[in-house]
């Protein structure tokens, strides 16, 4: 574990970001219709909005630059993102690589656990899925040379299913946010990498287009008794921050098997 703590993570990575919709569905248990938002539908938060509309490809850009400086000033300029060797498909602003599914066939939920014992199991395989989905997508429509980068990153249209409210969830189908490692493309695709050609792809990362729900028009709903709802905004910088830190080898820091915390809850990786 230590020597985990001490191996040195140097050198800018340079990665590929694709952005993916889904079909239009007006399923109750996912945030979002499918689609990428390019104008507000929630609650006006004014100058104090987190993850701003329109997340077009100007805004994911956006995102790399933010998780740049993160690295680079906890670092102390040692890693980080290579901008100008990283790029955000598809190229034209609005645009998304679109999918044959809705959104919640990717984390399907189960109320009755008694109905599916490998509930867990089943939301794995189809988060990598939907990782391998985007990949042959992507490359389907622009034929990307993936061999040209470090790390594949996929946005998803809609919320990750990351953070836990103070009420029940209502949107239990939104797709959490994850590191598909080399294990799961091995378990559940039964393949030692995503091969585009020639080009391996063994492990990558999935998020959201934004943890903001106050962006969404659920928010009416989800956020009617709270007195000050603007101070339930979570940015997708620490997520994505996150999940680079698993990419690039650094260990969790919490208990990942009860979820007690490590280092403590503004660790990274904790």
């Amino acid at each position: 574990f230590l020597s985990l703590l001490y191996s040195e993570i140097t050198g800018d990575l340079s990665v590929c970001a694709l952005r993916i919709s889904f079909q239009v569905d007006s399923v109750e248990s996912t945030t979002g219709n499918g689609q990428y938002l390019l104008e507000s539908n929630g609650i006006d938060c004014g100058p104090y909005t987190i993850d701003p509309v329109p997340h077009n490809r100007s805004y994911f850009e956006s995102q790399l630059k933010a998780v740049d400086g993160y690295f680079n000033d906890v670092s102390y300029g040692k890693f980080g993102i290579d901008l100008a060797l990283s790029s955000v498909y598809p190229i034209v602003d609005n645009e998304s690589y679109s999918l044959s599914n809705t959104m919640n066939y990717y984390n399907p939920y189960n109320q009755d656990e008694n109905q599916d014992e490998n509930q867990d199991e089943n939301q794995d395989e189809r988060i990598t899925n939907l990782f391998y989905d985007a990949v042959s997508k992507a490359y389907e429509i622009d034929q990307i040379d993936f061999s040209s980068y470090d790390l594949v990153v996929v946005f998803h249209a809609g919320i990750g299913q990351d953070f836990s409210l103070p009420f029940l969830d209502p949107t239990p189908e939104d797709i959490p946010s994850t590191y598909v490692d080399n294990e799961m493309v091995l378990e559940y695709l039964g393949l030692p990498s995503i091969t585009i050609e020639n080009h391996e792809i063994t492990h990558g990362i999935i998020l959201p287009e934004s943890q903001n729900h106050l962006l969404f028009d659920i928010a009416e709903t989800m956020f009617s008794d709270a007195s000050e709802p603007c101070e339930y905004q979570f940015g997708l910088t620490g997520t994505f921050a996150l999940m680079i830190g698993f990419a690039v080898g650094i260990p969790p820091l919490w208990n990942i098997e009860t979820g007690e915390s490590g280092i403590g809850v503004f660790g990274l990786m904790d």
